[in-house]
């Protein structure tokens, strides 16, 4: 069957309203798509506008297929035909540019407005943050409105984006239904790889590096403990392990790392749950000492946790730790390597080691350890994130000339001393803290809480944590880095002091910010097979599979669409219509003036006595008489008519021919 609307012409407000809402869909993508890309379509968008007034602008059939040419080779050239995702969303943006200079009729409009739909779903395959898909959902609406305006004869743009709404709110219960029920993989529901890697820890440390990464107020990850909370001394999150240096860099060196099994969960003390932001990276961290993990996670013989692939979207994985756990497997190659040397190491460095080991038992290390950390202590030592440029010897200078560092500096150095008392050392990176958040049950690290620390070997005791920055700065492990008084400070500034209601308002806007994305993306992104079936045994329907779980969407489904009929049928609140009483103030102005007004008679009859009763208001009765009878009974109605009837019937002046 044909349809009848389908060849007329489209209302240009209605156009051009469309033709502004694709232009806002689109926007978003000017993270991932070309320049080349995003010009050609708003080029096109553009010359679509302007062909609004102008029509012999558009360009003919035979300008049509140069333009389609020359879309095609923009997406070969800026893609490179690589990346699928990326050269796919690139071609259905150039194409929807190239059907708006097509658009003619209402059935072009239709097929545009579908193409719309695609754009908005393309958003998900690069990120699928809660901010976007608030931002998406209106253009959703707005499509729908469009739908809407284009199977009607006449178009109220004001009336169209409640009906839109009003679509969407009524397949909403449909989706929630599908969303809930629907058989999911064990994968999250977008399973790509969509969200871009963010600074954050990475294999090797330099001198440095990490007091830059502690410059950034950036979400590492985030953790959800079950039970019992570890005690500050205890929230070391462990990475990577480093053990070859050149005392300036450390790196993990030529060692041979294979998977070990880990202790058990039976040994576990802390039981949690960690939503890790995107860092490109293999590795994942836990609290030190690592007793359970996922089944697809290896523990490789560094402790760390290492994933099957790079993490280049946010990953939730459970584990389980027990700080008070010791590694005791030290091999001879390892201990090697754990008392490498650099190849140049100052005499005032070896004279300050020696003159410890006098004083000292060689069969006492921890004595030793105690030493060298009232070192740090007694010395003019300051913990900073400007500690400046090392030239030469970056121990030596350190440790005798500028005595400013990170805990890098600290932690290096601290390193290298124990190697030459003979010591086996080892540096880890991680973080260190945490903040719980007051608005959720999660803690949340940032990359300010980016961290090195020490191991070293004792025997009968194996590999024993020591954190040299503590000595410096004992208010490292308590309370958090103030990020951006920090790098305005000469000293790491800690705690988050606010500045009055202000700064306490923002900060409880920020955490409950953070609270808010960790649960759309447990629920929303993160809606696997695991938390699906975890919430129906909540709802106590954790028996459902199969078959069951399909009854029980079909159920659903009705349920929905039972509801969905009965909101339909409700009575609605009826918008109050003016003409009524406009009318009764005519003819109750008509009996003050001597006329008789049936209440039967209609608008001609009334307003055609009145014009023989007052001769001199005739032109004014002609016109409330035409007005009243358009608005009430006209096809096309034009609400700037009503306020001049009212106009006119409030002026009108009625003088008796007798």
């Amino acid at each position: 069957m044909r349809d009848a609307l389908a060849g007329l012409p489209v209302a240009p407000r209605l156009l051009t309203a469309c033709l502004v809402l694709l232009g806002a869909l689109v926007a978003p993508h000017a993270q991932v798509l070309s320049p080349a890309v995003l010009a050609f379509f708003y080029l096109a968008l553009l010359w679509r506008l302007l062909g609004q007034s102008r029509p012999a602008l558009l360009p003919g059939r035979w300008l049509m297929p140069f333009l389609m040419i020359a879309a095609i080779a923009i997406v070969v050239v800026s893609t490179g035909l690589y990346d699928g995702r990326l050269a796919g969303t690139a071609l259905l943006v150039v194409m929807l540019g190239l059907k708006l200079l097509e658009i003619r009729a209402r059935r072009d409009i239709h097929i545009t407005v579908f193409l719309g739909y695609f754009v908005v779903m393309t958003h998900f395959l690069y990120g699928q943050t809660l901010g976007l898909a608030l931002y998406l959902l209106p253009g959703v609406i707005g499509l729908t409105a469009v739908l809407v305006g284009l199977n009607r004869v006449d178009t109220d743009l004001r009336q169209l984006p409640r009906d839109g709404f009003r679509l969407v709110a009524a397949g909403l219960p449909f989706a929630l239904m599908l969303f809930l029920l629907f058989p999911r993989l064990h994968a999250p529901l977008w399973g790509i790889n969509t969200s871009q890697a963010t600074t954050g820890i990475s294999g090797e440390m330099t001198l440095g590096n990490i007091g830059e990464l502690s410059r950034s107020n950036a979400t590492a990850f985030r953790v959800r403990f079950f039970g019992a909370e570890p005690a500050p001394e205890e929230r070391y999150w462990r990475g990577p392990v480093l053990w070859q240096t050149d005392g300036r860099n450390w790196s993990p060196g030529r060692r041979a790392l294979h998977p070990i099994q880990p202790a058990g969960p039976e040994h576990a003390t802390i039981d949690y749950e960690i939503t890790l932001e995107p860092t490109g990276q293999y590795w994942l961290f836990g609290l030190d000492v690592v007793t359970n993990k996922p089944s697809e996670v290896h523990l490789n013989n560094n402790h760390a946790l290492v994933d099957q692939h790079r993490v280049n979207q946010r990953r939730t994985y459970r584990a389980g730790s027990n700080p008070d756990l010791r590694m005791t497997r030290l091999t001879g190659p390892e201990r090697r390597l754990a008392l490498q040397l650099p190849d140049q190491v100052s005499p005032r460095v070896r004279a300050l080691v020696e003159g410890w080991q006098r004083e000292s038992h060689r069969d006492e290390p921890l004595a030793l350890v105690r030493q060298a950390l009232a070192f740090f202590r007694r010395e003019p030592f300051v913990y900073t994130l400007s500690p400046g440029v090392l030239q030469g010897d970056p121990i030596d200078q350190f440790l005798f000339e500028t005595r400013r560092g990170f805990c890098e500096h600290y932690a290096g150095s601290f390193a290298v001393l124990m190697r030459l008392a003979g010591i086996p050392s080892r540096v880890v990176i991680g973080y260190q803290g945490g903040e719980p958040n007051p608005h959720a049950d999660h803690w949340v690290i940032r990359q300010s809480d980016a961290h090195a620390w020490v191991e070293i070997w004792l025997p009968q005791r194996g590999w024993w944590r020591v954190d040299p920055t503590a000595a410096v700065a004992p208010e490292r492990i308590e309370q958090p880095i103030d990020a951006a008084r920090s790098q305005t400070s000469d000293t790491v500034v800690f705690g988050t002091t606010d500045a009055g209601w202000l700064g306490s308002a923002w900060r409880n806007a920020v955490w409950l910010a953070d609270a808010v994305d960790l649960g759309w993306h447990h629920w929303i992104v993160g809606f696997s097979a695991d938390r699906q079936t975890s919430l129906l045994q909540r709802l106590g329907l954790g028996q459902l599979q199969g078959l069951g779980l399909a009854l029980a969407l079909l159920v659903g489904g009705g349920l929905a669409g039972g509801l969905v009929l009965l909101l339909g049928r409700l009575p609605r609140r009826r918008l109050r219509d003016p003409l009524p009483r406009l009318w009764q103030r005519f003819t109750a102005k008509l009996r003050r003036a001597g006329l008789d007004v049936p209440r039967w008679q209609g608008p001609d009859t009334v307003c055609a006595a009145a014009a023989r009763r007052f001769p001199t208001a005739a032109d004014d009765l002609a016109v409330i008489n035409r007005v009243y009878v358009q608005l009430r009974y006209g096809r096309r109605q034009d609400a700037k008519l009503v306020p001049a009837l009212r106009q006119r019937i409030r002026r009108l002046r009625l003088r008796d021919a007798r």
